[in-house]
């Protein structure tokens, strides 16, 4: 298949998927990735630093002031959800294009290779989440992969009414309980009180042994919840594969692609300013922001991640920012590497057997150290990639995967 034909991928797909050139499409993947991993960080800031219901109402942030006050805003409104919703189209894209890429294996041999990369990556997070960060994506994208791999071959509208199905089914398991009797709200409230943000503060100030069984208890918590209920990756994943065999990846935009984005970008942003003020009149209770509000967030940043991996396809077809755009395509080449290494270095800022300030700073100051992290990573990525082929935790990954040795150092 030429560059040309497969930016029109639109009926579905045979019984093999429609092989593509990775060369051409894999660096827009590389640069989704890029963004997404360290945009999530912006989200994540919120685990990592301070008390985590601060996410759902900005008034009990430490130091809380109108400044304070737009920064969580602006967080609110342009990267909560989003971005983890943009690595979870980039993830399923790539499923999709491992596939393609290697249609001339064996339905076993692909299929084996999968279930390594899905092993293996369940691996990674079980380790990141239990013994580093309870927030960790890694093991609930693992186990999902190995839905979005059996449904791959499924046709664009089956797949994009399996993602709305699945969306939901979650909107309804979590936007229904809004209704439960409020003496069950009285008592979740509690999340709320200064007691519990004080309980909080002081149980991430402790050492790393003090912290385990939590971390242990709230990251299978999460995880069991994404997979019984939390299905907003997977259909996140479902839409990845769907744009990706369409072409909105490829060298060439499909005709319909700027049409698409300004729907998306228009829409998504409607929906969050509703979203927004909507949670503004319930006073970003507890009882609204964690069940409707919530849902009608993930649905509005899902819409706008689309617009974002539009843009961002769009960007990487242009000369515009090449030396950026190079930048940010190394952080995704080395994507898992980076996601841990945030973890490595916010524990050691924030938590009681690092320097201990979870906490302390304002969600402004806080912004200052994601900046500064930011660049330390994109200077890392671009520096390690001069003198190694992929990042650390890439290589052990496809060692794994392909299980044989591949070629680490360059000029070697």
């Amino acid at each position: 298949m030429s560059i040309h034909e497969s930016a029109v991928v639109a009926a579905p797909l045979p019984d093999k998927p429609i092989a593509g050139p990775a060369q051409v499409r894999a660096p827009t993947l590389d640069l989704l990735r890029g963004i997404a991993v360290l945009g999530i960080l912006l989200v994540n800031i919120y685990s990592f630093a301070l008390p985590e219901v601060v996410r759902l109402d900005a008034s009990l942030m430490p130091h809380y002031s109108n400044l304070e006050q737009w920064c969580w805003y602006l967080i609110y409104f342009f990267a909560d959800t989003k971005f983890i919703a943009l690595l979870s189209l980039a993830f399923g894209a790539s499923l999709w294009l491992f596939a393609a890429d290697k249609q001339a294996l064996t339905d076993s041999e692909l299929n084996n290779l999968q279930w390594r990369r899905s092993i293996s990556l369940l691996v990674f997070g079980a380790a990141h989440g239990y013994l580093l960060w309870d927030g960790d994506v890694l093991v609930t994208y693992a186990l999902f992969s190995f839905v979005v791999w059996r449904w791959r071959y499924w046709g664009d509208r089956k797949l994009m009414f399996t993602a709305l199905i699945l969306f939901a089914i979650q909107a309804l398991l979590y936007g229904g309980m809004f209704w439960l009797p409020a003496d069950v709200w009285q008592e979740l409230s509690y999340m709320f009180d200064e007691a519990a943000l004080a309980e909080e503060v002081a149980h991430y100030q402790q050492g790393w042994w003090q912290q385990a069984s939590r971390r242990f208890a709230d990251a299978l918590s999460m995880q069991l919840i994404a997979v019984f209920g939390g299905w907003f990756p997977c259909s996140m994943m479902l839409v990845g594969v769907v744009l990706a065999r369409r072409g909105y990846f490829s060298a060439q935009a499909p005709a319909n692609s700027s049409r698409l984005l300004v729907v998306t970008l228009l829409l998504g942003a409607l929906l969050m300013l509703f979203t927004l003020l909507a949670n503004r009149a319930s006073g970003f209770t507890s009882q609204y922001a964690l069940t409707l509000g919530m849902e009608l967030q993930m649905f509005a940043s899902g819409v706008l991640a689309i617009a974002y991996a539009l843009l961002i396809a769009r960007w990487a077809r242009t000369l515009v920012w090449p030396v950026c755009r190079a930048v940010l395509m190394a952080v995704g080449r080395m994507a898992l590497t980076i996601y841990i290494m945030q973890t490595l270095i916010f524990t050691s800022i924030f938590y009681g057997y690092g320097l201990g300030w979870y906490g302390q700073l304002a969600l402004s100051q806080l912004l200052l150290v994601i900046f500064s992290v930011w660049i330390l990573q994109c200077v890392f990525a671009v520096l390690w990639l001069r003198y190694f082929y992929s990042g650390p935790l890439e290589w052990l990954w496809r060692r794994f995967v392909y299980q044989r040795a591949s070629v680490f150092l360059r000029h070697s």
